[in-house]
C-alpha cells in the first residue's frame, strides 16, 4: 500500500493511505493488522479521508510502516464491525458526525461559489418554506416561541432581498442542530455502553446437535450452549451443567458464583469456569440488562431543573422580541431598526446552549466510569451539602474477610462455621459471601443442607429451622434484642478483645447462642483522602450509617474523617435520617450498596450507588459509579458545580453580547445584516465551546476543572 506521512513525532504519526475509498470494514480490517505490529498503543483509520493514526512506542516506528506499506491494497483485509465493541460506537458517531458536518459545509461553499444568483435564491426560498411552514404551525397553535422567531428572522431576510443573510441563518440553524444531534447520540452511546455486551451469534441445540444461530433467531424455549469465556447473552434457566460466574454486572458482587441444574442465570454475567446449557426465559431485548439500558436511553428526558428554566426563558423571551419590534418600528419609523430586535434574539443561543452543556457533561460523567440518569441529579449533586454513606461496601471494600470465629464453648468453631455458611449461602450480601468464602478456606463442606428452609428477615438477617429449633443469625441487635437470645456474661468483651474493629454476626440456635463471626471490613483505598476532598468541594457534612457496634463505628469514623456517625441503625433507620435531614433543610447525597439501602437511596436528593452494589441498589440510584473507586464521586460533584458555573457564564454572555448588537442595530451603528451573521456565529460558538471538556485528567488527588471557557 502506498502512503503518505502527513506528520510525526516520537511515539506518534498520522498516514494519508493511497487506496481509494475505504469501507468500515477494510478500516477495521487496517486497524487490526497495524495493532499486531509489536510497541504499538492505538490506532485510528476514518474511513472518510483515509487517514491512519498510530500511537507507538518509538522503537516501532519502522514496524509501523513496514506493517503499512506490506498491505495489499487488491486484497484489503477486513473486519466485520461489532456493534457491541468498546468504543466503536462511539467512534463511528463521531465519524457520522464529521461527515454530516463536512457535506452542510460544502454545499454552503458550493452554492456561494458555482450556482448562479437566480438559482441561490431560488434554493433560499424553496430551504425557507419548511422553517417558515414549522414556524407558522406554532402560531397557528398559539405559541410564540423560538421556531416562530426563526421563521420570522428567515422570511424577513428573503423579503429584503438578503439571501445570503436568509442562508446564513438557515446553515447556522442546521449545524446547531446537528451538533445538538450528535451531543444527544454520543451521551447516550457513552451511557449506554458496557450496559449490554453480546455477540453476534450463539450456538443452540437443534436436535440434539449444536448450531451456530445469529442472536436475533434466539426465542423463548430454545436451549443454547455456553462455555467458559462466553458472556450470557439471555436470561434462563440452567438445564444442565455447573459453571462458576462471574454476576458483577447484575449483583455488583465480584466474588464467582456457583451454577448448575435449576438456577436463574442473567444477560450480561460471565462464565469463568465451566459449561451450561441454558433454556432462554427473555430473549435478547426482553431480559433484565435490557431493561436497565432502556431506563438510561430515556435519561435525556430526566432534564435539569436549570435545562428546563432555559427552554421556558428561550419561549418567554419571543413574545418580548415581537413587542419590541412593534415599539422601535412605532418610534422610529425604520424596518431595519426594529429588525434588529428579532434578527438578534436571546432565546435561539439560551435555548441550544444548556441542553449541550448538561448531555456533555452526562457524557463526559460517562466516560470517566460515572453514569448520571439525568441532568436533573447533576444540579442536584452541585446543590448538595451533605454525603450520608453507608458503610459495608460503600466507605469498606465490598469483598469483606472471614476474621476469626468465636465459640461460646458447646459448639466448635468450624461446626459453627459450617452451619453458619450453609445457611448464608442463600443470602447475596457481601457479608454473607465473607463467611461462605471462610468455610470453603477452612475446607468446611455444607454441601448437605442442614436445614429446613431459609427465611430472610427484611430489615434484619436470617432466620432457619435446623434439626427442629430456630437458628438465626445476624447483628447484636437482631440477635439479642429483636430474638430475646440470652447473651453470656463477658462474651462481647471477650470478642471485642478478640477481634477489635470488626464487623460481628452473631449465631443462636433455639434460646441458646453458638458464637460470634467477626468479619474484617477495611476501607476502600484512599478513603480519608476522598472525604477531605468533598470538604473542599463545599460538603458541609459527612454521614456514615452502620448497622455496626458503637465501638466499630467510631474506630472506621475516626481514621476515615466521617463528621458524624450512627451506630446499629436499622435500614429502614437509614432512610428515616435521611428524610429528617432533607426536612431540616439539606440536600442529601446518599451513597449505598445493598439491598437494605435502597430506601434511603430514595429519600435523598441524588443517589449514588457503587460498582459492587446489588442490581436493586443500582436501579434505584441516581448515579451509578462503574468502577470501586470512591474517589468517582469527586470527580462527579466538581464536574456538576463545573456545570453549574458555566451555566451561569453562557447566560451572562449571551444577555451581554446580543444586547450589544441590538444597541448597534438600533443605534445603526452596526448594519442589520452583520448584527445577524454576529449573533448567529456566536450561537454556533456558544454550542461548540459546550462541547469542551470539563475537567483535566486526574492529578493526584484533584480532578482539576479546564477552566469556565
Amino acid at each position: 500500500m502506498r502512503f503518505a506521512i502527513r506528520h510525526g513525532i516520537a511515539g506518534r504519526i498520522r498516514l494519508r493511505l493511497f487506496a481509494g475509498a475505504l469501507s468500515e470494514q477494510e478500516s477495521r480490517g487496517i486497524e487490526r493488522v497495524v495493532e499486531g505490529v509489536a510497541g504499538v498503543r492505538s490506532v485510528a483509520v476514518h474511513a472518510a479521508n483515509g487517514s491512519l493514526l498510530v500511537c507507538f512506542a518509538p522503537t516501532a516506528r519502522e514496524e509501523v510502516l513496514a506493517s503499512v506499506a506490506a498491505i495489499d491494497v487488491l486484497r484489503l483485509p477486513t473486519y466485520e464491525v461489532q456493534p457491541d465493541e468498546e468504543g466503536l460506537a462511539l467512534r463511528l458517531e463521531d465519524e457520522r458526525f464529521a461527515r454530516a458536518a463536512g457535506e452542510l459545509v460544502a454545499w454552503k461553499l458550493l452554492r456561494s461559489f458555482a450556482l448562479p444568483v437566480p438559482l441561490q435564491a431560488a434554493w433560499m426560498v424553496f430551504r425557507a418554506i419548511g422553517h417558515i411552514a414549522k414556524g407558522l404551525a406554532h402560531l397557528m397553535r398559539g405559541n410564540l416561541t423560538v421556531e416562530v422567531l426563526d421563521a420570522t428572522a428567515i422570511g424577513a431576510s428573503i423579503l429584503r432581498g438578503e439571501f445570503g443573510e436568509a442562508d446564513t441563518i438557515m446553515f447556522l440553524l442546521a449545524i446547531s442542530d446537528l451538533m445538538q444531534e450528535h451531543v444527544s447520540k454520543r451521551t447516550q452511546l457513552a451511557l449506554e455502553q458496557g450496559l449490554v455486551a453480546r455477540s453476534n451469534s450463539v450456538w443452540a441445540l437443534r436436535d440434539g446437535r449444536e448450531v451456530e444461530l445469529p442472536i436475533d433467531e434466539i426465542s423463548e424455549g430454545d436451549l443454547i450452549v455456553l462455555r467458559a469465556g462466553s458472556v450470557l447473552p439471555v436470561d434462563g434457566t440452567v438445564e444442565s451443567g455447573e459453571a462458576e460466574l462471574n454476576e458483577s454486572s447484575m449483583t455488583g458482587e465480584a466474588a464467582l458464583v456457583h451454577r448448575g441444574p435449576g438456577s436463574s442465570v442473567y444477560s450480561g454475567t460471565a462464565i469463568e469456569d465451566g459449561e451450561l446449557v441454558v433454556c432462554v426465559s427473555s430473549p435478547p431485548g426482553e431480559a433484565r440488562i435490557d431493561a436497565i439500558a432502556q431506563m438510561v436511553r430515556r435519561s435525556s428526558e430526566l432534564k435539569a431543573a436549570s435545562q428546563g428554566r432555559a427552554e421556558r426563558l428561550a419561549d418567554g423571551l419571543v413574545p418580548v422580541a415581537f413587542a419590541s419590534f412593534f415599539v422601535i418600528l412605532a418610534v422610529t419609523r425604520n424596518i431595519e431598526k426594529a429588525l434588529a430586535v428579532l434578527m438578534v434574539d436571546y432565546s435561539c443561543a439560551i435555548r441550544i446552549s444548556t441542553p449541550i452543556l448538561v448531555m456533555s457533561a452526562m457524557r463526559e460523567a460517562a466516560a470517566n466510569n460515572v453514569v448520571i440518569k439525568g441532568g436533573k441529579y447533576l444540579e442536584a449533586l452541585a446543590e448538595a451539602d451533605t454525603v450520608v454513606f453507608d458503610k459495608t461496601g460503600t466507605l469498606t471494600k465490598a469483598a469483606p474477610r472471614l476474621q476469626v470465629v468465636v465459640s461460646c464453648g458447646r459448639v466448635s468453631e468450624d461446626g459453627i462455621l459450617r452451619l453458619a455458611a450453609c445457611i448464608e449461602e442463600h443470602y447475596p450480601h457481601s457479608v454473607a459471601r465473607a463467611i461462605v468464602d471462610g468455610a470453603k478456606q477452612r475446607g468446611l463442606s455444607h454441601d448437605v443442607e442442614l436445614h429446613t428452609e431459609v427465611r430472610y428477615v427484611v430489615a434484619h438477617e436470617i432466620a432457619a429451622n435446623v434439626a427442629g429449633k430456630k437458628t438465626v443469625i445476624g447483628s447484636a441487635h437482631f440477635v439479642f434484642e429483636d430474638e430475646g437470645i440470652a447473651c453470656p456474661e463477658g462474651f462481647l468483651k471477650h470478642i471485642e478483645e478478640v477481634a477489635p474493629g470488626s464487623s460481628r454476626v452473631y449465631l443462636a440456635r433455639g434460646d441458646e447462642l453458638l458464637g460470634g463471626l467477626c468479619i474484617e471490613d477495611p476501607l476502600r483505598e484512599n478513603v480519608p483522602q476522598t472525604l477531605r476532598q468533598l470538604r473542599e468541594l463545599g460538603i458541609s457534612s459527612i454521614v456514615m450509617l452502620t448497622g455496626d457496634s458503637e465501638h466499630t463505628a467510631r474506630e472506621v469514623a475516626r481514621v476515615a474523617g466521617v463528621t458524624t456517625y450512627r451506630a446499629q441503625v436499622l435500614p429502614e433507620d437509614k432512610a428515616v435520617h435521611v428524610q429528617s435531614l432533607e426536612r431540616s433543610g439539606h440536600r442529601c447525597v446518599m451513597v449505598g450498596d445493598g439491598i437494605n439501602d435502597s430506601p434511603a437511596l430514595a429519600a435523598a436528593s441524588v443517589s449514588v450507588a457503587m460498582s459492587d452494589a446489588s442490581d436493586i441498589a443500582r436501579s434505584v440510584a441516581d448515579i451509578s459509579i462503574r468502577d470501586d473507586s470512591l474517589e468517582r464521586l469527586v470527580m462527579a460533584r466538581e464536574l456538576s458545580q463545573v456545570l453549574t458555573r458555566r451555566i451561569g457564564q453562557r447566560y451572562r454572555f449571551i444577555v451581554g453580547f446580543n444586547t450589544m448588537l441590538i444597541v448597534l442595530g438600533v443605534a445603526s451603528i452596526l448594519p442589520l445584516t452583520t448584527a445577524a451573521t454576529l449573533h448567529n456565529l456566536s450561537t454556533v460558538t456558544i454550542a461548540a465551546l459546550n462541547t469542551r471538556p470539563m475537567l483535566h485528567q486526574k492529578q493526584g488527588w484533584s480532578w482539576v476543572c479546564q477552566g469556565d471557557v
